[in-house]
């Protein structure tokens, strides 16, 4: 209903002048005194409904009047504050079979056209793009009538605009053009602020196209602020309920929205500068990938990070460049098959000759495999589901979706490999050799000690037993 009584305050503005040859000319001028009196009869009757009749009659009465044009818009006026768009538009298309290029007319037939495609008649929204096209281009050339101040002219054609851009918007809107419906609801929402019916499907062009525009979070808020003003809380429940879930997706919560939309109700009339920028966008999991490599050398990357690029190296070609870029650059760190890399893992499942590991802590909480691990020689023993070790060997392929690196060559690290644990057997090792694979020895007063490996810890003769990894 507000948007309604805005267009008809617009068509009372353009109206209000619409009526030249009569301001032109007196009741002499006619030679038929009787025509000018009955325009003048009809133009000043004041009930809207029956103002339009007559001007109807008038019509019929004198279809040959030079008052032709002036009375079918004053008519069309007369129907739409009578609260009749539909009998107004009639008469508008009335007028445009004689008139193309009348201005008000057009406006009218644009602003119905629209309303009736709202409310589901699919057919009027191409009469009324044709009329909004046709409007926009004779706009111009409007003359602006004598009894009109050049500024009050300027804000009527000015707001004609908004009418036409709108019905524009609107059929972009429809046809998910969200760029094209942009363009035009800018303009309209320009003409005027508060039309809440624009300011709304702006934002929503803003929130719905690709790339989304974090500003239309802003019109958003302001389309909840101008149904608050006119008590229509019913719309602006619905408007926050719909913004709000994008809203989340686009940051991750809902943090700030209800500071913002607080702020604009209490009479922001505009995004401050560099708007989109206070609102932090949670990143897509291919965003944060390159991210990653936009601010690090590949090669300082972690393997989660690493497997994070590779992982989502087909979803874009930037995504592509970047994965390539962290390949090589394990390639590089390991000299061509010179160095192997040594990577802590959680093992999922082992045989002699092949482990599953998990790399990530994503797929180590879920057991997930990220990492497929060919043994150089078969391993004896095993190591067991679960254990967290250490693996050294070449990352010589990988699998994007779903990801798993392929290392060959493998072998544990040192401080995993199997020693046996248990009793000390006597007699006792008179020598050691050097090599540190850390064991707990239980000595017989009941304490623990770490021990270089098992071999020194059975020498020490006050040990009862020994286990593999220094004493917790």
């Amino acid at each position: 209903m507000a948007v309604m009584r805005w267009f008809c305050l617009v068509l009372s503005l353009a109206f209000a002048f619409a009526a030249p040859g009569v301001s032109a000319q007196t009741r002499n001028s006619f030679s038929n005194p009787a025509e000018y009196d009955s325009y003048m009869a009809a133009l000043n009757t004041r009930d809207a409904a029956k103002r339009a009749t007559a001007m109807e009659v008038f019509i019929a009465w004198y279809p040959g009047t030079t008052l032709k044009t002036e009375a079918h818009e004053q008519s069309i006026a007369a129907w739409q504050a009578a609260g009749q768009p539909a009998k107004a538009d009639v008469i508008a298309a009335r007028l445009l079979q004689f008139d193309p290029d009348n201005v008000r007319a057009l406006a009218n037939r644009a602003y119905a056209g629209r309303t009736r495609a709202a409310s589901g008649d699919a057919a009027a929204l191409a009469p009324a793009v044709a009329a909004a096209d046709r409007g926009l281009a004779v706009l111009p050339k409007w003359q602006k009538p004598l009894t009109l101040t050049d500024q009050a002219f300027a804000r009527t054609k000015e707001q004609m605009a908004g009418v036409f851009h709108g019905t524009l918007g609107f059929a972009a809107l429809q046809a998910k053009d969200y760029d094209q419906a942009r363009r035009h609801y800018r303009q309209s929402v320009a003409a005027e602020p508060d039309n809440l019916q624009d300011v709304y499907q702006l934002a929503v062009a803003q929130l719905e196209g690709m790339p989304l525009d974090a500003v239309g979070f802003w019109y958003a808020a302001r389309s909840i602020a101008i149904a608050r003003a006119t008590k229509n809380e019913a719309a602006a429940t619905d408007i926050d309920r719909y913004v709000r879930s994008r809203y989340r997706v686009y940051r991750g919560s809902e943090e700030g929205w209800a500071e913002l939309v607080a702020r604009v109700v209490a009479g922001e009339r505009a995004p401050p500068d560099n708007f989109a920028k206070s609102i932090p966008r949670l990143l897509t999991p291919p965003e944060a990938a390159l991210v990653l490599i936009e601010d690090n050398d590949p090669a300082t990357l972690s393997f989660a990070n690493w497997a994070l690029v590779l992982r989502h190296r087909d979803a874009t070609a930037a995504n592509k460049v970047a994965a390539e870029k962290v390949w090589q650059a394990i390639l590089d760190k390991q000299m061509g098959g010179g160095t192997r890399l040594k990577i802590p893992v959680k093992v999922i499942s082992a045989t002699p000759d092949r482990i599953e590991a998990a790399i990530t802590d994503e797929s180590q909480a879920a057991n997930t495999v990220d990492l497929v691990v060919m043994m150089a020689r078969p391993l004896s023993p095993l190591p067991a589901v679960g254990a967290g070790i250490s693996i050294v060997g070449m990352l010589s392929d990988y699998r994007a979706q779903p990801f798993v690196f392929l290392m060959t060559r493998a072998e544990l690290a040192p401080e995993s490999l199997p020693v046996a644990g248990g009793p000390c057997a006597d007699p006792r090792p008179q020598m050691c050799t050097r090599d540190y694979r850390p064991a707990c020895g239980l000595r017989r007063d009941g304490s623990r000690r770490t021990y270089g490996n098992a071999c020194s810890a059975c020498a020490d003769a006050d040990v009862v037993t020994q286990g593999a990894g220094a004493c917790p």
